[in-house]
Parts: structure tokens; C-alpha cells; sequence
């Protein structure tokens, strides 16, 4: 019985050495994300003796104090030589609620986290990228997202503008062919309206 006893606790001492070493085999050396970043960037050092070609991780956020407040799991295809350090981009954590890094500099006050780092597994044969459509990975993060929406509201907002201002330029047009004094109709249609100064010439006629 305290031989098996031995032989147990020999294996469990190896497995846990082997755990250890394994999620040593790749470290996270940093992470940024300001509140403005629309991607936080972490820098994973190869500690290994072989070059790393894909790596899997989880990121555990933390607030302040340290509880846990949401986590993602990654899967990225990247080139690490041994020894050495590579960054990777990925979506930064609740951009939209203007969060930070809590070592990226912020001085407006805004929600500061931290990040756990914890290695799931690299050199993964067939290993596809991280591609999920509610998640906050980077395979999902289009930019032009949200960017489309800002260029219809510019283009939107450049159409109302020059439909405004070719009101103006009825209103003179219709003055002028209607013998009236186009400066004052043009004055009366900003200080009123323009379309309401259109039915007005419309209703009124020539002047003779």
C-alpha cells in the first residue's frame, strides 16, 4: 500500500512539473490597450528550443482587485523563433466602454483592468485561427464596421447640406425671373424657410 501511495504521488510530482514547464514554454511578456485602441497588443516571448509557429491561450480580465470579469480564448498563427518575442494584436476589451489596460497611461479617469495570461497549447498541427461571430477575436474585428457607418452619416450629412443650399439658389433663380429683388427674398428665406419661400414665389407669380 505504501509503495502504490509512493508511485501516485511520484506520478502527481510529474505531472505537475511537466504543467509547470509546459505553460512556461511560452510567456506573456506585455500587454497595451488605451482607451482609444480598437485592438490591445500582447507580447508573447518563445521560451523554448524550437521555433513556435501557432500558439493557443486564454485571457482571463480582471478588475482591480482582482476578479475575474470575462475571459476569451485565442488561436493564432504566428512565427516565434526561440528565445525570442513576437506581439500579437487582439480586440481590445470593452472599447466601447472605454476601458484601459492598467498599465497603459490614462489620466481622464476611465475603467482600468488587468489580464491573466494562460497558455493552452502551441505548434498545433491543422490548427485553424480563432473565428467566432460573437466573440471579441480579431478574425471577427472588420474595421470597416465602423468606418461604413461614419462615411454614410459624412455622405448623408454632404446631400442635406447641398440639397439646403440648392433651396437658396432656387429661391434667387425664382426672384430674379419674377422681377423681384433677390437679395431680400434670399434674406427672407433664411430667416424663414427656403421651401416656404419656393410656394411663396410659386403662389405670388411675376411682379410687373
Amino acid at each position: 500500500m505504501k509503495k502504490i501511495l509512493i508511485t501516485l504521488m511520484s506520478i502527481m510530482s510529474l505531472s505537475m512539473t511537466f504543467a509547470q514547464a509546459e505553460k512556461s514554454d511560452i510567456t506573456m511578456v506585455s500587454y497595451e490597450q488605451s482607451w482609444l485602441d480598437n485592438e490591445g497588443t500582447i507580447s508573447l516571448k518563445n521560451n523554448t528550443d524550437e521555433v513556435i509557429h501557432n500558439v493557443a491561450f486564454q485571457i482571463v480580465y480582471l478588475d482591480m482587485s482582482g476578479n475575474a470579469l470575462d475571459y476569451k480564448d485565442y488561436r493564432r498563427n504566428v512565427e516565434i523563433a526561440p528565445g525570442m518575442t513576437k506581439k500579437i494584436d487582439i480586440p481590445a476589451y470593452e472599447r466601447s466602454r472605454n476601458y484601459h489596460y492598467y498599465k497603459t497611461k490614462d489620466d481622464l479617469g476611465n475603467p482600468a483592468f488587468k489580464i491573466k495570461f494562460e497558455l493552452k497549447g502551441y505548434n498545433i498541427s491543422d490548427m485553424k485561427e480563432t473565428k467566432e461571430s460573437n466573440s471579441y477575436d480579431l478574425d471577427d474585428y472588420d474595421s470597416d464596421k465602423y468606418t461604413l457607418p461614419v462615411s454614410v452619416l459624412i455622405i448623408a450629412s454632404l446631400l442635406i447640406l447641398g440639397a439646403w443650399i440648392g433651396l437658396y439658389i432656387l429661391v434667387a433663380v425664382m426672384a430674379k425671373k419674377r422681377n423681384r429683388n433677390v437679395a431680400m427674398w434670399v434674406f427672407m428665406s433664411i430667416v424663414a424657410s427656403p421651401l416656404l419661400i419656393v410656394i411663396i414665389l410659386l403662389v405670388i407669380g411675376n411682379e410687373e
